[in-house]
């Protein structure tokens, strides 16, 4: 606690009364001003002229409560030397805390027809009023779906452009629960409580007790949209949506780009789904048709690949490197492969966004007899500094240098013919030594 702060000092102040509206029930707190006296002109942009006379100003950041009755005002001094018992004028940014009072009223809309659409189990679990936003928890079991989220939208929208009166009402706490406002579950109350009723008092669209800020009309709300829905745990999920000026501005710009795509796609607004739809029809059919042709260029490919398969030690091997997009076209390649050879290893290598890969496949027979397709692809990445592994007739492996691809596949041969002659165990110890059977061959691997 000091006497006076200087212009610059971030300071909390206490007043004997405010017009502020302190964070609670998930309204956000106000901002604003505190000057010197109610003589002198308070502005909410930036400084104001002159310090004669002992004028001052604090623009007031955030506004808290530490005991129940104290109201500290968080701030920074923007103009002269305050002191403990000046007079001072307390002033709220009125377009910000109006921006929250339209997210306000608008969460009693939609908490309405939450449970107008969905049903009656619906309950608050949770929110945030903000000048930009509001967030609305509930209980509710299922995802939304977007028939259910338009209708909840149209409901809030319809009840705003009904321009419904929004009125304070002071009643028991019972008195209230009899006549039907909502209170939040496990929310202490008091015998005396404040119910916003919007609507006909009588027959009002929605009553709930609530002690923040809100507008006088729903319409003026302006519009409401909703941007998002998900769940945040089991049994509970949120929404969250824009009014006002927030929601005026996201409509206009995607009112925006709806335009702009139209003018893109050669349509009207109105034709954009079904001319998207439509090129998406023809981007599918192009697609198809693009990897039928290089199922083809496989197959052709394959083809010519046959007659490089090698006879190594009675194994018929074939190495080599071929032209693949995907992981997927390698994996046909080597079923085709072993299809055609009732008895054979085949190691396949590609350069797929600029980074090598590989297959390996071996028959069940040569499996029996000790190969094993997931070392051997591991041994060959190993060149290309990758690694790899799988099942003994199927395997698949990936590297970083794709320069040296060519140098990988070529020892393939020579890794089936040490494993036929050595067998499983003699190529594990020589990784367990940390080295590979490509050294035992006299070739330098690099790795």
């Amino acid at each position: 606690a000091v006497d006076l702060v200087q212009e610059g000092d971030e300071v909390e102040l206490v007043l004997t009364a405010t017009p502020f509206y302190v964070e609670s029930g998930g309204q956000v707190s106000d901002t604003g001003v505190i000057v010197s006296s109610p003589s002198f002109p308070p502005t909410l942009g930036g400084r104001v002229g002159g310090t004669e006379g002992g004028q001052w100003e604090v623009a007031v950041s955030d506004v808290r409560q530490p005991l129940p009755g104290l109201i500290v005002h968080i701030g920074k001094v923007r103009l002269g030397t305050p002191r403990v018992g000046d007079n001072a004028q307390a002033v709220v940014d009125s377009e910000r805390r109006m921006d929250i009072a339209r997210n306000h009223t608008a969460t009693h809309l939609l908490h309405n027809a939450l449970r107008k659409i969905l049903g009656e189990h619906v309950q608050q679990a949770g929110s945030l009023v903000a000048p930009d936003r509001l967030r609305f928890d509930f209980t509710h079991s299922a995802m939304l779906t977007q028939e259910e989220l338009s209708l909840i939208e149209q409901v809030v929208n319809e009840a705003i452009l009904a321009n419904y009166s929004v009125t304070v009402v002071y009643r028991g706490y019972k008195e209230a629960i009899a006549e039907g406002a909502l209170a939040l579950f496990g929310e202490k109350y008091g015998e005396r409580v404040r119910m916003l009723k919007v609507g006909d008092p009588t027959r009002p669209f929605s009553q709930e007790l609530c002690g923040g800020t809100h507008v006088r009309h729903t319409s003026e709300i302006g519009p409401f949209h909703i941007i998002s829905e998900s769940s945040i745990g089991a049994g509970l999920r949120r929404i969250e949506a824009l009014t006002g000026w927030v929601a005026q501005k996201l409509i206009r710009e995607r009112m925006r780009v709806l335009e702009s795509s139209a003018a893109s796609l050669g349509c009207s607004p109105d034709e954009v789904d079904q001319k998207v739809s439509l090129l998406l029809g023809e981007l599918q059919g192009q697609t198809r048709e693009v990897a039928r042709l290089r199922r083809e260029i496989a197959q052709r490919d394959f083809e010519e690949l046959l007659s490089q398969v090698q006879d190594v030690r009675g194994v018929k091997v074939l190495a080599a490197q071929v032209e693949a997009a995907h992981m997927d076209t390698l994996r046909e390649m080597s079923d085709w492969f072993r299809s055609r050879m009732r008895s054979g290893v085949i190691v396949l290598g590609a350069v797929m966004d600029s980074k090598p890969g590989f297959v390996a496949a071996i028959t069940p027979d040569l499996v029996e007899r000790g190969l094993h397709a997931g070392q051997l692809v591991r041994q060959v990445a190993q060149v290309v500094g990758g690694s790899g592994g799988g099942k003994p007739t199927l395997a698949q492996a990936g590297g970083r240098d794709a320069s040296r691809i060519g140098e990988a596949l070529s020892l393939a041969s020579d890794l089936v013919s040490r494993w036929m002659v050595g067998g499983v165990s003699d190529a594990e110890k020589g990784l367990s030594k940390g080295r590979s059977l490509i050294d035992d061959t006299g070739r330098s691997s690099g790795s």
